[in-house]
């Protein structure tokens, strides 16, 4: 049976760039959203410095977070880093969009600086590239043993034409995790932005299907004996795509009810949420973390931080399951 650890951290673009650079993408994002009103708490953590105070306090609290979930990861030193992040149309367009698909290559290369059209906290450049390798083996099983288990996975061997390399989900929280890729990497994607793509794109799973895909992973695990943290990568619910709210603030409410389920060990009840509840609260990117969730089954989780700054336009949560 394999040992577990989980990991649950965010993987918004802003985490690799300083934050007295935050504010332009918060102008980007309210472009985008017609006639945008800033609410009454934005407003408030604006304040006199457009921002900085605020965007100073959560840059810190955000590397002290990750900082814990990184000395915990390498103290434990899994034999498999699996990460479970969405592809937001970098990779996966109009010819090929999976519900859910497994990475079973031999390594995978991400460009993490690609994205962020500001500085980043290393002064990289924009093409800095890095490598991880990636268990084929050990992936190649999980995906067989998912399909003969009722799941339909799909599976890419190869990065081919994939301009970004791995997804922001995926690289943007190894550059705090593990950049060096000491631990071979697991890549599984989840269509979690489904139709707010447009037309074009198919619905995202629902909630319980992806806590069943979670728990049939863990069918899987418990036929091995490898130690695998499992990272459940996202934020929660997003400011501009909560439409419960015109897509002006984060669904507080809605987060901190998620949150206490995860706190307490009742992670299974974030598999009751409806589509339309994701979808009003603009908290498509918990799916990433209700599969975890089935693999971890209904366990505490220790909340290492929680960010619920409109500021950064998202609910961000770091956490752990020893």
């Amino acid at each position: 049976m394999a040992e577990i650890l989980g990991i649950g951290c965010s993987h918004g673009p802003i985490i690799l760039t300083p934050p007295e650079v935050w504010h332009k993408g918060r102008e980007r994002i309210y472009a985008r959203v017609s006639n945008y009103e800033k609410p009454a708490r934005l407003l408030e953590e604006l304040g006199q410095d457009n921002g900085l105070s605020q965007d100073r306090h959560d840059h810190e609290k955000i590397m002290e977070s990750f900082q814990i979930m990184h000395d915990k990861l390498h103290e434990w030193n899994p034999d498999v880093v699996m990460i479970i992040g969405d592809d937001q149309a970098e990779n996966f367009l109009q010819d090929n969009l999976p519900p859910f698909c497994l990475y079973t290559g031999e390594e995978a290369d991400g460009y993490p600086f690609r994205r962020a059209a500001q500085t980043n906290l290393w002064d990289a450049d924009p093409e800095t590239k890095y490598t991880f390798r990636c268990p084929k083996a050990f992936s190649q099983d999980m995906r067989n043993h998912l399909i003969r288990n009722g799941v339909d996975m799909a599976s890419s061997s190869s990065l081919k034409g994939w301009d970004w390399g791995l997804a922001h989900a995926i690289i943007n929280p190894l550059m705090f995790l593990d950049p060096e890729g000491k631990f071979p990497l697991l890549p599984l994607f989840v269509n979690c932005y489904g139709e707010e793509a447009g037309p074009d794109y198919p619905p995202r799973p629902t909630p319980k299907r992806c806590y069943e895909v979670g728990q049939t992973i863990r069918k899987f695990l418990d036929t091995r004996s490898e130690r695998v943290a499992v990272v459940a990568s996202s934020s929660w619910s997003h400011s501009f795509l909560a439409h419960k709210f015109q897509c002006r603030e984060i669904d507080i409410e809605a987060d901190q009810r998620s949150l206490e389920f995860v706190r307490t060990g009742q992670g299974s009840k974030l598999a009751e949420l409806t589509p339309e509840e994701i979808q009003d609260s603009g908290d498509h990117e918990i799916l990433n973390w209700i599969i975890a969730l089935g693999i971890l089954g209904d366990r505490p989780a220790e909340i290492v931080d929680v960010r619920d700054s409109h500021t950064q336009l998202a609910y961000r949560v770091a956490a752990i399951w020893n």
